[in-house]
């Protein structure tokens, strides 16, 4: 990971501390490798950073609720598992994995398009709508929800 995105990651922390998003600064390399491991790809490279380096506690940002990441990583081992009658079982293979869902309580799913080839692995970021993959086991994108990570960090830090 680069410097940069270190960087970015380490002031988007102190923007959801400053939030009040509960986050602490934690060796989660070896647990982060378990899971890409499971994945088409790995991870964008500053969410890798920020799963790396810190572990949180679910929170809403940017029109996502993001699944937490602390000492009860589930929801990202479930999302890369693609569990028999799970959502990530038509997830996974189609180059989808789950990181939340909209804020707000709907239960579409909000992942990383993998799907296509970019620059430090920076996949937009998609809400699949679950029914679709609940009744007809098919993939339908309701929108993009941020072109990356990356620009969701960047305008997070762009907010007074």
């Amino acid at each position: 990971m680069s410097v940069r995105t270190d960087k970015l990651v380490d002031l988007f922390v102190e923007k959801l501390r400053a939030a009040e998003v509960s986050v602490q600064r934690e060796d989660n390399a070896a647990r982060l490798g378990e899971i890409e491991a499971k994945l088409p790809k790995r991870f964008p490279a500053s969410f890798g950073s920020l799963l790396a380096r810190y572990s949180f506690d679910a929170f809403d940002l940017g029109g996502i609720y993001w699944f937490a990441w602390n000492s009860d990583p589930r929801a990202y081992f479930n999302a890369a598992s693609a569990v028999e009658g799970s959502l990530s079982e038509v997830l996974m293979p189609a180059g989808y994995v789950q990181i939340g869902q909209p804020e707000g309580g709907s239960f579409d799913a909000v992942c990383f398009d993998m799907n296509e080839r970019k620059q430090n692995r920076e996949y937009r970021i998609v809400q699949i709508d679950h029914e679709e993959i609940l009744i007809h086991r098919r993939i339908k994108i309701r929108q993009e929800l941020w072109g990356s990570f990356c620009k969701l960090v960047e305008h997070q830090l762009s907010l007074p």
